[in-house]
């Protein structure tokens, strides 16, 4: 078992834990939001969130992946100073950047809620998510250290105290607050949440990456760094019309019940996405990796990222209902609808983050800018036109639109990237990585789908019940097909050692 291949899976399992610390808190606080604030309140929640973190695009500007390509690259050369002097100068960008686009945000605010949305209970949230934003935007730039000293298990011990902190805040909302002071309530509790995160984690960085505050008098390629930083702040800009323009759209066209509905299906996607770790950790990884080694490598990436989310989406079609049910309730059964085409989106996500983190770390961001500028647009006009459609026909079809737009988008780019990945790097698909997971994945469907039609009244049990033998079937399949051979589990196995 080579060392890299171990290194990425150690990280990947620390990832793992923080990824389900992270989700599993984040479900749990959304299922909380979900039940006590019902659709209307909740889609008004996730409509203020969706526009504060298209802001968070636009403070991020590729800073933070900037930092994480050379402050990992300075530190794989051995060369602390120069790694320090990139972390500060980078920082006076992100500060920069940050005041700015945070004065703009509470500039905005009341335009946006009266003129564009003509939701006016959106202007008090918009109001407190100005200073969200810079909190968060500090947050996640603190959080690229940990990732390029590979250090994750730091990152996760931030997660159990954010998680904690936000439903221990959203407990207290929701025991004393009313109304639409409840909303008003959550956003404050979010804020305050990840405000004492962001102290924390600045307390751990002092403690464990200390060197980080010492002078330097190192000098830097400022060039080059603008060179490979302007494709990355290309794409945060196109980033803003890829990532949250269905939701937000939805805002606009929509009452804000039916954007609670399409959100609950996005934050158990979102879920599923995330139990894949994979770009954050890759990216150092990739960076310090000769290109002999490259090839190698990124087929264990492949093999790895077929083997986790295929059946991952094939799980969620057969038992969605029953997570909808379970989590939020009768209510937002409309979920549902959206949630089967959205589910998809877990493949395309998961192998899109890695593409990217491959072409960061060979520093040739402008292929993946590239696409992203035409993807961008081309959801913007898809989501437009496909919920202006289906809204003749019901608010159920917009959300199915809006869906359709947002799934085709991103498995154009995913190819996209896929095929310039090919020519421009040498990366080679072998079909067998995703052929085998496929078949498998669809049987396991197969039996759970009879399952369920056999079994009228599910229980939490059986449905848990379920899931395991659905997961079980999955690898007994793979390993008779050879997709999961004894390397992986020893592969596995040390990479819990090295914990």
């Amino acid at each position: 078992m080579g060392k890299v291949s171990r290194k990425v899976v150690s990280e990947s399992l620390w990832k793992f834990v923080s990824t389900i610390i992270t989700k599993a808190g984040a479900l749990i606080f959304v299922v909380l939001l979900a039940r006590f604030l019902r659709p209307e309140g909740f889609g008004v929640y996730n409509l203020a969130m969706a526009i504060v973190l298209t802001f968070t695009l636009l403070t991020d500007l590729g800073v933070n992946r900037t930092l994480l390509r050379y402050f990992s690259f300075s530190l794989g050369k051995k060369d602390k100073s120069k790694a320090v002097a990139y972390a500060r100068y980078l920082f006076k960008i992100k500060f920069l950047i940050v005041t700015v686009f945070s004065i703009l945000f509470l500039v905005l605010a009341y335009p946006l809620s009266f003129w564009v949305f003509k939701k006016p209970e959106l202007f008090w949230p918009l109001i407190i998510l100005s200073i969200y934003l810079v909190v968060l935007s500090f947050e996640m730039f603190f959080e690229y250290f940990f990732y390029a000293i590979k250090k994750i298990k730091f990152l996760t011990i931030k997660e159990v105290f954010l998680q904690a902190l936000r439903i221990s805040f959203a407990l207290l909302v929701f025991a004393f607050l009313m109304g639409y002071n409840r909303i008003l309530g959550i956003f404050v509790a979010v804020l305050f949440a990840h405000l004492f995160t962001s102290i924390f984690l600045f307390v751990l960085l002092k403690k464990h990456v200390s060197f980080i505050f010492e002078k330097s008098e190192s000098k830097i390629n400022k060039k080059k760094l603008f060179s490979f930083l302007k494709y990355l702040a290309v794409g945060g800009i196109s980033a803003m019309f890829f990532v949250y323009v269905d939701i937000i759209m939805l805002g606009i066209f929509l009452p804000s019940t039916y954007v609670g509905y399409y959100s609950a299906a996005v934050a158990l996607v979102g879920a599923l996405i995330f139990l894949i770790p994979a770009s954050n950790v890759l990216l150092p990884v990739f960076t310090q990796l000769k290109k002999g080694q490259l090839k190698n490598s990124f087929d264990k990436v492949f093999k790895y990222v077929c083997l986790l989310s295929i059946p991952v989406i094939f799980g969620a079609l057969a038992v969605g209902r029953y997570f909808i049910r379970v989590f939020y309730g009768y209510e937002y059964l409309p979920s549902l609808i959206p949630l089967y085409f959205l589910v998809f989106l877990v493949f395309s996500e998961v192998l899109t983050g890695t593409l990217i983190s491959l072409f960061s770390a060979r520093e040739k961001p402008q292929y993946f800018v590239k696409y992203l500028l035409i993807f961008s647009a081309l959801n913007v006009i898809l989501n437009y036109f496909l919920i202006k459609f289906f809204i003749n026909f019901s608010f159920e079809l917009a959300m199915v639109g809006a869906a359709i737009a947002t799934l085709t988008t991103r498995y154009s780019y995913m190819i996209a990237l896929g095929i310039i990945s090919v020519k421009k790097l040498n990366i080679n698909y072998k079909l067998t990585h995703f052929v085998k997971p496929l078949i498998a994945s669809i049987l396991m469907f197969l039996a759970i789908f009879y399952i369920n039609y056999t079994i009228k009244d599910m229980t939490l049990l059986l449905g848990l019940g379920e899931i395991l033998l659905g997961v079980f079937v999955y690898f007994i399949l793979m390993f008779l097909m050879k997709g999961f051979r004894k390397e992986d589990f020893q592969m596995i196995k040390d990479a819990i050692k090295n914990l």
